[in-house]
């Protein structure tokens, strides 16, 4: 196939930015915002408002133009229709400082999913014309493969050339320089490309018959076989639960979301050609699948509802229902619909989205509702709540609950703010919570230190997002950097994993093991023994100081250090991680069992040691 002339290029591309030029306009002010934001140490608001509603505003208008081509709609429509959709960026641009960096993400994801969606069935929302609408998808991705390779590769290529020029001809090229073309590939690049191969004569499309060979291969051979093998898998879980009568685990989640993600995709590849004589196991396979789903959706919700039950209801948990239910309604849909409507997968999954926005129904509200109460459930349980008003505890409070009030207190003022439990404080929270600007929501960091406030204003001790608490397993590991004094050594190996193995110094052989059964430390010279040190007392003490963290899982060095001197040595040990878990059984001798050790060894020995 010849390759397009520069003319045809350029002229392509001038159609596209007539075409569209509000999605270009979204293109520039994505990359300019991007290429500033590299040069923005800290980060810039302004700049991050720019880019989460321009980059919103691509596959939005992408669909608006789309709509209002397949309709006939110009002139005065056309610009009413484009100027809803600036307006309702604008909208976004100037109520996103409102919202926690939490809920701003998950916000983003949603009316990104949701735009996305509106752009893939805009020109087809009218009934009928299935097969137009599969081509039009078809199209659409198959421009848009090519255009995140082509985008990448043009980055690579150019990315080494500067490189080649800094290196080579000693043009000093900034290292930020990189990102700022990756912003303006990726934006301004990429999406003309995109615009270019966007179908313009949609009628057309319900009239091809054309269907890659490929796309069934991938789907009757590829993924129609994982799927079966994982509704298998399912199926056996699902027994294994009714036999043992075991609360499913959350994991389940993951699994039946990929399970059915991988199913409907699958269906959809085929859609085309599910009426040819020669496809009929595709109708076969989708009744059954569907059928098949239900158990895991079942399975699905229970999980969700024991998280709930437990612990309240947050985003992702709203989420996680919402999307089980969904996905219960389509398999319904399929099971009792003979015929195979593919448009109401993307409706209906972009309503769900849009309508979850906000509201009192919205995940949001629900989850802010949900998380006071589980707050004023738990001071009720530790008689901390007189009068609808918190009151400091009488009595010891149970580790779980204090870290439960933590954890919905630090969840509050880093996603929500801490107004809707201001009453319970009285009015006094922002006299107590002396840190935060007022009652709006913070930073994680600082989240963690208002949580503390607060609870100590009650008398219950913070316990940190970092606490392993009452767990079984445990897992520690040093910050980097630091400074360890070895003056007062003469030897010392680091990063050293306790084997069997041995290094020979000056004519000695020194080894460092691990006893398991005592979770001991012990330090042979020629095989003999030298000094064993017990690692029970530095787990205890670790466990003590990761209650109380706030701001990072890793530990100061002195935490993990531990110095032991006799007759034979002068032993400094210092742990840069540990793994392990509680020790059980009555024959246990040690309160810890090991299961990954990483240290540094220093030591000297006595003048007069044989």
């Amino acid at each position: 196939m010849p390759l397009p002339s520069l003319d045809r290029v350029v002229a392509t591309a001038s159609h596209a930015a007539r075409r569209f030029p509000l999605v270009l306009t979204c293109a520039l002010v994505a990359a300019g915002a991007g290429m500033l934001l590299v040069d923005s140490a800290d980060g810039d608001a302004l700049l991050e408002r720019f880019l989460y509603a321009s980059t919103l505003g691509l596959p939005l208008f992408v669909g608006v133009t789309l709509l209002a081509e397949r309709r006939g709609w110009a002139g005065g429509r056309l610009l009413l229709v484009r100027l809803a959709g600036v307006l309702a960026l604008t909208a976004l641009f100037f109520v996103r400082p409102a919202w926690s960096d939490p809920v701003a993400l998950l916000r983003y994801v949603q009316l990104s999913i949701g735009f996305h969606l509106f752009a893939a069935f805009a020109p087809y929302l009218r009934t009928g014309e299935l097969n137009g609408f599969w081509q039009y998808n078809r199209s659409l991705l198959l421009r848009g493969l090519p255009a995140a390779v082509f985008s990448f590769v043009l980055w690579a290529g150019m990315s080494g050339a500067l490189a080649g020029v800094d290196n080579l001809l000693g043009v000093d090229v900034e290292r930020t320089t990189y990102a700022r073309l990756w912003f303006f590939i990726a934006f301004v690049f990429s999406t003309s490309f995109f615009l270019g191969g966007v179908p313009e004569d949609l009628a057309e499309l319900e009239t091809r018959t054309d269907y890659p060979p490929v796309i069934k291969v991938f789907s009757q051979f590829i993924l129609t076989p994982i799927v079966t093998v994982y509704l298998v898998i399912l199926t056996i879980y699902l027994g294994k639960i009714i036999v043992t009568r075991v609360w499913p685990s959350g994991w389940i989640g993951y699994l039946v979301s990929s399970v059915a993600a991988l199913g409907i995709l699958s269906l959809l590849l085929v859609h085309p050609i599910e009426e040819r004589e020669e496809n009929g196991w595709i109708r076969t396979y989708g009744r059954w699948f569907y059928l098949a789903l239900v158990p895991s959706i079942v399975m699905l919700l229970l999980a969700i509802w024991q998280r709930i039950a437990q612990y309240g209801i947050t985003e992702k948990r709203y989420f996680l229902v919402v999307l089980s239910l969904w996905l219960a309604g389509i398999a319904l849909f399929y099971i009792i619909k003979r015929n195979r409507d593919i448009k109401v997968i993307p409706i209906t999954l972009c309503l769900v989205a849009l309508v979850t926005l906000g509201g009192p129904w919205g995940a949001y509200a629900v989850s802010r509702r949900s998380q006071t109460a589980r707050l004023e459930s738990l001071l009720a349980v530790n008689n901390m709540l007189v009068d609808g008003r918190a009151q400091p505890a009488a009595m010891a409070i149970s580790f779980e609950d204090r870290k439960e009030l933590s954890a919905v207190v630090r969840y509050l003022a880093e996603t929500h703010g801490t107004a809707t439990i201001d009453p319970l404080f009285g009015g006094r929270l922002a006299e107590i919570d002396t840190i935060a600007r007022g009652l709006s929501p913070s930073d994680p960091g600082e989240a963690d230190l208002r949580a503390e406030l607060i609870l100590g204003s009650l008398g219950v001790e913070y316990v940190g997002r970092w606490a392993a608490g009452s767990d079984d397993k445990f897992s520690f590991f040093v910050q980097p950097g630091g400074v360890i004094p070895v003056t007062r050594y003469d030897y010392g190996i680091r990063d050293w994993r306790p084997t069997s193995d041995s290094v020979d110094i000056d004519g000695r052989s020194y080894g460092f093991e691990l006893d398991d059964e005592r979770s001991t430390i012990m330090m042979r010279r020629n095989g003999e023994l030298l000094v064993e040190i017990p690692l029970d007392p530095i787990i205890d003490r670790a466990r003590a100081f990761q209650i109380s963290q706030v701001e990072t899982s890793a530990f100061p060095q002195d935490v993990l250090h531990v110095a032991v001197a006799n007759e034979f040595v002068h032993l400094s040990v210092y742990l840069r991680s540990v793994r392990g878990e509680q020790a059980s059984g009555a024959s246990t001798a040690t309160r810890y069992h090991i299961t990954s050790l990483r240290a540094d060894y220093y030591w000297s020995e006595p003048v007069d040691t044989p």
